[in-house]
């Protein structure tokens, strides 16, 4: 509302009825204070002040309709009062922002109403026009439920005083929150009912608690409604527990944005969700996986798959990542036996300490401390797992599940191959595939790029996140901290255990007869008695890598049995034997031809002269055969070369040839020797039993 008006504004308004000119000579006769008007043409203004009453509400109705129109609340709760100082209006609720910004309004009508008539007047002329039905949408400004609602000149004044003393601050017209909930009587003994593990339903819930109260209070909407005010942790808990509590509170999102590659890697075994072919028994089993993921970019850099689950499952994953991408600062796990086991954290032999690794080990039974490990295996094993049709998982159907499992065990009880079950190594190729899709496909959790040409916005792969990440490090950071694969050391991601020397051996495990097995190495002569690190390879164990405790110097390589030797020579024992046998049959031949006497007597014996000339023909074929098979067997005086010549003739007797009376006796003769068994237990790695003829 402007606060002058020239006559010719004034000409035709209510109270002026009159023209212009007869509007400057009534303003002249009754002496209206004036302004010279601003502008072109000039001219004099007169004051709303020293217009008539009748002119002066008309101006006033005029900026009411011309008001802008609020926001009218959807819903209001009971008549309030004023507000709680304490709060901001960001705590507010919507009602009370809609209600507020009304009241807002209404004291800026006054504000630019009063210097014309009046405080007290332009209330009045509000309240009227609100009861009119002219500002219905400031009559919001009332905080009483129900339609038709309109404003009082008290309660108008109330607000504006409110608003005087608090400077112009719209809090001071805030209309209090009064919806102070009362807790019913009823509420603690039905909340024992309803907070059960086993999640009944409501109406469970209320016949329990009619049936042990004998009330009929609660009903079923007032039950409803008391568990729709309650917060929704409040309503769970009892229903929910541990982890699936947690999962709807609220929770710390942690930033690796400032990380390295290599800074921390995180890992967590997975019992894969389908059934695959044992590589050994053929029959279905459901492997172990264990992959690797870098923190900072979320690749897969190592893993390992193994037919349960150990502590050597993760000492493999994690040597396969340090091997490709380099070894971490930190390994990040749970407490599970295979993280956190003498192999793993022993002082001075665990793999991470003599890698230089920092273990750190989440909360027991708080998975959402592993969400990145957590997370992989949904995005990778259990969608590669879904793409077999021996997928066990909570997505397969429960009927088709059944009939593969029934399919693949009556397969195999015939004795035939099933088709359904997919082969070991096949299942290691398709994991394989899996992890390098899951490395070049964009991950949510990685930094966005937007393409200069599409506009389109793609995040990071796990491997452009990597590739990035390495080139920041190299460029931030000194060469002695950049990420390298770490293969300097053959032993280095081997298991090992401390052990004493005893004259140059090394006592480690046992053979399969039960007998320990010694290694021996000349160079461990000079450290008799002392305890030393021995690593040792599990898949292979001719071998063992002997360091010293305090600097982890390689001391010497030890061999299984490299300080034995046969009790007797070969061609001794053989020459015995033989010696032994020929006597054993020249006594039963004794014996068969005294029990020939005894039960027949003496018989009279022909002889016949033989032509000399036969004679000398087969004596002469006898010594050439003689030859021609000392000849084919010479038995060697090494006695690896011995072995090598056992494994041939092996091969022949089972092939069906037919060898000479020498050839099976050294064959037969060998296999006791203890050069023979140490060869059997170093080539039994696999728990296979080798073909060994009968002797």
């Amino acid at each position: 509302m402007k606060a002058h008006y020239t006559a010719k504004e004034l000409a035709g308004m209510p109270g002026l009825e009159i023209t212009e000119r007869a509007i400057r000579d009534l303003a002249d006769r009754e002496s209206w204070p004036s302004q010279k008007r601003a502008g072109k043409g000039g001219g004099k203004e007169y004051p709303v002040l020293a217009l008539p009453a009748e002119t002066r509400e008309y101006l006033t109705r005029q900026v009411l309709k011309n008001a802008p129109a609020i926001h009218k609340p959807a819903s209001v709760p009971a008549p309030c009062a004023t507000i709680q100082p304490a709060i901001t209006t960001a705590q507010l609720k919507q009602w009370q922002r809609d209600i507020m910004n009304a009241r807002v309004a209404i004291m800026r009508l006054i504000e630019r109403a009063a210097p014309m008539v009046g405080v007290n007047k332009a209330i009045n002329t509000i309240v009227k026009a609100s009861v009119n039905g002219e500002l219905e949408m400031y009559a919001a400004a009332n905080a009483r439920k129900g339609q038709g609602r309109t404003l009082s000149y008290d309660g108008v004044m109330k607000w504006w005083v409110s608003w005087k003393k608090s400077g112009g601050n719209c809090m001071a017209l805030t209309p209090k929150d009064t919806e102070n909930y009362l807790e019913p009587v009823w509420a603690e003994e039905f909340m024992k009912f309803w907070s059960k593990g086993q999640n009944p339903f409501l109406t469970d819930v209320l016949e329990q608690y009619y049936l042990s109260t004998g009330s009929k209070e609660p009903s079923y909407g007032q039950a409803r409604h008391y568990l729709k005010k309650m917060g929704v942790v409040e309503c769970e808990k009892g229903r929910k527990t541990g982890n699936e509590l947690k999962a709807i509170k609220p929770f710390r999102r942690r930033d690796t944005s400032e990380m390295y590659p290599g800074d921390a890697y995180t890992a967590d075994g997975h019992c894969f969700d389908a059934e695959v072919a044992h590589p050994f028994t053929g029959k279905p089993f459901r492997p172990e996986v264990t992959p690797v993921l870098d923190v900072a970019t979320r690749k897969i850099v190592g893993w390992s798959i193994d037919l349960a689950e150990s502590g050597l499952a993760v000492l493999d994953a994690l040597r396969s990542a340090c091997e490709t991408h380099g070894i971490p600062a930190i390994f990040y796990t749970d407490n599970g036996s295979g993280f956190k086991n003498q192999m793993m954290t022993a002082p001075g032999t665990g793999i991470l300490n003599r890698l230089g690794i920092t273990p750190e080990y989440s909360r027991p039974r708080n998975p959402q401390a592993h969400g990145l490990s957590e997370r992989g295996h949904q995005t990778i094993l259990i969608k590669a797992a879904q793409q077999l049709c021996t997928y066990i998982g909570s997505r397969m159907d429960k009927d088709t599940a059944q009939l593969v499992f029934k399919k693949t065990r009556k397969t195999l009880d015939n004795g035939e191959k099933s088709a359904l079950l997919i082969e070991f190594d096949d299942f290691v190729n398709h994991t394989n595939a899996a992890a390098e899709k899951y490395n070049d496909t964009p991950h949510r959790g990685l930094p966005a790029t937007r393409d200069p040409i599409t506009r389109k916005k793609t995040h990071m792969t796990p491997n452009q996140a990597h590739q990035l990440g390495i080139e920041r490090m190299k460029r931030e950071l000194p060469p002695e901290q950049w990420l390298m694969p770490g293969v300097e050391q053959p032993d280095l991601y081997h298991p090992a255990i401390e052990r004493t020397v005893f004259r140059g051996e090394i006592q480690f495990g046992t053979l399969s007869n039960g007998l320990p097995k010694r290694y021996f190495s000349k160079d461990l002569e000079q450290w008799q008695g002392s305890r030393v690190q021995v690593a040792y390879c599990p898949s292979d164990p001719r071998k063992v890598w002997v360091r010293d405790l305090e600097h982890q110097r390689l001391l010497a390589v030890a061999e299984l049995a490299g300080n034995s030797s046969p009790y007797f020579a070969n061609s001794t024992l053989e020459e015995a034997r033989i010696k032994k046998g020929q006597a054993a049959i020249k006594r039963l031949e004794n014996h068969a031809e005294e029990r020939r006497l005894e039960m027949y007597g003496p018989q009279p014996v022909m002889v016949e002269n033989p032509d000399r000339e036969k004679l000398a023909i087969v004596r002469q074929q006898m010594e050439e055969a003689e030859e021609v098979q000392a000849a084919l067997f010479v038995l060697p005086k090494d006695e690896r070369d011995r072995q090598y010549l056992w494994q041939d003739i092996d091969a022949k007797l089972k092939s069906g040839e037919q060898l000479t009376a020498e050839t099976v006796s050294f064959h037969r003769g060998w296999q006791n020797s203890s050069y023979f068994r140490i060869w059997y237990e170093m080539n039994n790695e696999k728990g296979q039993e080798l073909a060994i003829p009968d002797l």
